[in-house]
């Protein structure tokens, strides 16, 4: 008898533990998103570059459907304050803003989220001297993670950023094009 109570010990045990993990596995499956991210974003910068105004048309109807998507607060009313500008030019730190709150919202679902994050920082802050501190290490960082991925083209892009200096014509295209394929 005492043998079969050993046993049934550790069947129980087995058992309680196969069922914390199968809770884990479930919770996990629930919290992750269907959000469309990097769509989002895709078609953010696709919507910066777009002249011909059907081709804006549909992006504007389809960012708004994705953003619908997200039922996330702060890309909704990001999404909202931009589409006032959006009629006229938005200036590219509306873009950028967009890009920012979606990478930040969600985190967790683009692993590139910290560079993407430091890189826009590094556009918003250049040549501003309120903000050199964060500049600066948001500069650092970027530069410390650009040289951490494999992609040759990450870094050539990062380079022309660096090398642009802020005062470059083609500073913002730069940082659309880095962001862009950082999130490929």
């Amino acid at each position: 008898m005492s043998v079969a109570r050993g046993i049934g010990k550790y069947v129980v045990t087995a058992l309680a533990i196969l069922i914390v993990i199968i809770g884990v596995v479930i919770a996990a499956a629930l919290m992750a998103s269907n959000a469309p991210v990097k769509p989002i974003i895709y078609k953010s910068i696709e919507l910066r570059n777009a002249t011909d105004p059907v081709k804006k048309a549909r992006l504007i109807t389809d960012l708004d459907d994705l953003v619908a998507q997200t039922q996330n607060d702060a890309v909704i009313n990001q999404w909202s304050r931009m589409t006032d500008c959006l009629g006229t030019a938005c200036p590219d730190e509306a873009y950028l803003d967009l890009v920012l709150i979606t990478v930040a919202e969600y985190e967790e679902e683009i692993p590139e989220s910290p560079l993407l994050i430091n890189a826009i920082a590094v556009s918003k802050y250049w040549n501003d001297g309120d903000h050199l501190l964060e500049f600066s290490k948001a500069l650092s960082l970027a530069t410390d993670q650009v040289e951490q991925f494999k992609s040759k083209n990450i870094r050539k892009i990062w380079d022309q950023i660096v090398v642009c200096n802020g005062t470059c014509s083609a500073k913002n295209d730069l940082f659309f094009e880095f962001i862009k394929t950082v999130v490929q």
